[in-house]
């Protein structure tokens, strides 16, 4: 098991990355996740890493949402009832073991409910669970720390947005993407180097 995050081994889960959660956030933090949205969407395609969709609710406002979905080839937007666990879909499950990529790296609404139970019941599923600490928004700040030691307590990884674009660059054998990686790395570093991060 890799312990850096390999592209090749990676696949991404986004829970809601939709228009109704962002919009519960101040006007400036929604412009700023958006932005990050963005570039996690470029840089998976540049590291060809597959990304999922979990969405509660059926959104059709699909060219606002945080990330676009990639569904060349195959469906990967996967509905849950919110009133249920995400990994209650099965064709969902099927689909993310279907790609034989064990690092599944989750994010998106909201890390101290749905985030959180989808990286905990992704574990005993038989994916290394990684948790993209600064794309994944609490309704509270206050429990984002008790979120955080729950995670740690049940193995499972937080990592950053500057984390992965690196490893993800770093782990590239391709010149051309990995060059591309590199940039979105350098923006991600300086931009956290000024002290914005959500």
């Amino acid at each position: 098991m890799s312990v850096l995050a390999v592209p090749d081994h990676s696949q991404l889960l986004l829970v809601n990355p939709v228009p109704r959660c962002s919009r519960q956030l101040d006007g400036r933090l929604a412009r700023r996740l958006q932005a990050q949205f963005h570039k996690l969407s470029m840089a998976a395609d540049q590291a060809l890493v597959p990304r999922y969709f979990a969405e509660s609710e059926l959104d059709n406002e699909r060219d606002a949402w945080l990330s676009t979905p990639c569904e060349k080839s195959k469906p990967r937007v996967f509905k849950f009832d919110h009133d249920r666990p995400v990994w209650s879909n099965v064709d969902l499950l099927d689909a993310m073991r279907q790609e034989d990529r064990e690092q599944l790296f989750v994010c998106g609404f909201w890390l101290d409910d749905v985030v959180t139970a989808v990286a905990l019941e992704a574990q005993p599923l038989g994916f290394n669970t990684h948790v993209i600490v600064d794309l994944s928004i609490a309704h509270s700040r206050q429990r984002r720390q008790v979120c955080f030691d729950r995670l740690n307590q049940y193995g499972i990884v937080l990592i950053t947005l500057q984390n992965l674009l690196y490893e993800w660059m770093a782990n590239t054998e391709d010149y051309l993407r990995r060059h591309e990686l590199e940039i979105l790395w350098q923006q991600q570093d300086h931009r956290d180097g000024q002290g914005a991060s959500a």
